[in-house]
């Protein structure tokens, strides 16, 4: 089996015929050329189950005698732990086991099935434990291609219409102020140069009382595909006004902060998103306990977002900023907000963020609930490229990385002391990013079930609808 392996791995396996704790040898191989470098392999091979085995480990604990010997060589050698019947084996690389004094005294080491299988998998491995990190020679990794994925989530629709007003008004404040006192729901609408601007028809009332007569109708895409920036400006600002408009329900505006995040659910109960069809949704709203007093809510996280829209090669797009907000009752920010954002940022990593991203896609791609949005969404935007790297063939990664900024130790230190004050641990944001390592490997379908539009027109940038626009 041993030798079928290391074969399949494009290695070459030789046997001993004089045993003394050592069975045969794996020659490295490397682009078809012998590299003269081996790895010693010892087999252990038993068909009955290893100690504490369940579906993921088991022990072994090897003899002292056997690890004297094979550490006291000059070549690293491997183990093999076989179960012939089943084709099985997995395997153990003795010098990174065993280097520590203390764990050469336990001498147990606990095998996990699924990473230490001995497959053409390890073949990775393989090299980098036989060949000297200081030889100098360098293997690139086989060729790979990858799908990259974005955050850039393309607007399939908009409304075909944009009116355009004189204004009754100076500021927002004082146009607030008059929406409040008037009956009816207002579309999204800007205030610019002392214009209304609204994908709502001006005409009518709520909006009608901020406008000065003069109602002008143009064709969105003037707009939309304008050469002028600052026109171009404006109709993103627009578009950004009318997602929180329509997902009003479900997200509020954070000036302050610039991004959006789900509201509280009215019981202060968490809130997930997502669920159904296999998925178990993605808890965009819920309650943290403080560690100290575990009957006392510490905060409570939403799910946030930064929407930016771009215009790319004549495509408007959404770029999706996940980020996150902490209230202390649901609806005030917490006084350990800046703290509790730094800290997560600090955990942050690239499967986390992808997972928030997927759950962003799929809410804004929407369902039969928000069948009368205005703005449309596509998938994320993806790209195949044929220069992808496998990283099992880089080894683990660094505790730094060459790209990631330097510690910052008094920066650390500060965040510490605020999570620290607000009673909570690394492990509790821990657990708000893992829950979206789900999201990166299941993405969301699209929905393909959307109800018919409140427009009857259904061209590529139609509709119209009232409500009361977000600020």
């Amino acid at each position: 089996m041993i030798s079928r392996r290391v074969n399949e791995m494009g290695f070459l396996y030789h046997d001993r015929r004089v045993d003394h704790g050592i069975d045969g040898e794996i020659e490295l191989v490397a682009d078809g050329n012998a590299l003269n470098q081996v790895i010693m392999v010892q087999s252990k091979a038993s068909n009955r189950p290893h100690t504490f085995e369940t579906a993921d480990s088991f022990q072994w604990t090897p003899r002292p005698e056997d690890l004297d010997y094979w550490l006291g060589g000059n070549a690293p050698v491997i183990v093999v732990l076989s179960r012939p019947n089943e084709d099985l084996a997995w395997w153990v690389d003795i010098r990174a086991e065993f280097s520590d004094p203390r764990r050469r005294a336990e001498r147990t080491v606990t095998v996990n099935k699924h990473t230490q299988v001995f497959d053409k998998s390890a073949a990775p491995a393989m090299l980098r434990i036989g060949v000297p990190r200081d030889s100098g020679l360098f293997l690139p990794p086989p060729p790979k291609k990858e799908l990259l994925t974005s955050n850039l989530l393309p607007v399939e629709a908009f409304p075909e219409h944009i009116f355009v007003a004189p204004a009754v008004v100076d500021d927002y404040g004082t146009a607030w102020e008059i929406l409040r006192d008037t009956p009816g729901g207002a579309a999204a609408w800007i205030l610019h140069d002392k214009m209304i601007i609204s994908f709502g028809d001006l005409r009518s009332r709520p909006l009608r009382r901020l406008c000065d007569g003069g109602v002008e109708r143009h064709d969105s895409a003037e707009w939309a595909d304008s050469h002028d920036d600052d026109r171009l400006h404006r109709f993103g600002d627009l578009l950004r006004r009318t997602l929180v408009n329509d997902r009003r329900r479900d997200v509020q505006w954070h000036q302050d902060r610039h991004h959006l995040h789900f509201r509280a659910s009215h019981d202060l109960a968490p809130r997930v998103v997502g669920r159904g069809n296999g998925r178990r949704g993605r808890t965009v709203f819920g309650p943290h306990y403080s560690k100290a007093e575990p009957e006392r809510v510490s905060y409570y996280h939403h799910a946030a977002l930064k929407p930016r829209f771009r215009r790319i090669d004549g495509q408007w797009l959404c770029q999706l900023g996940v980020d996150y907000c902490f209230t202390h009752d649901g609806w005030k920010e917490s006084s350990f907000a800046d703290g509790l954002l730094a800290g997560i940022k600090r955990l942050e990593r690239h499967p986390s963020v992808l997972g928030w991203t997927r759950m962003w896609e799929g809410y804004l791609q929407g369902d039969l609930l928000t069948s009368g949005s205005l703005l449309t969404f596509g998938r994320l935007l993806t790209f195949e490229v044929d220069r992808g790297i496998d990283d099992d063939w880089w080894g683990p990664a660094p505790g730094t990385g060459a790209d990631d900024d330097p510690t910052d130790d008094r920066a650390d230190a500060g965040v510490d002391a605020a999570l620290t004050r607000a009673g909570v641990d690394q492990d509790d944001l821990l657990s708000l990013l893992n829950e979206m390592t789900e999201a990166a490997d299941t993405p969301t379908q699209p929905k393909n079930s959307r109800s018919p539009r409140r427009v009857t027109k259904r061209v590529p940038r139609p509709r119209g609808r009232d409500s009361r626009s977000s600020d």
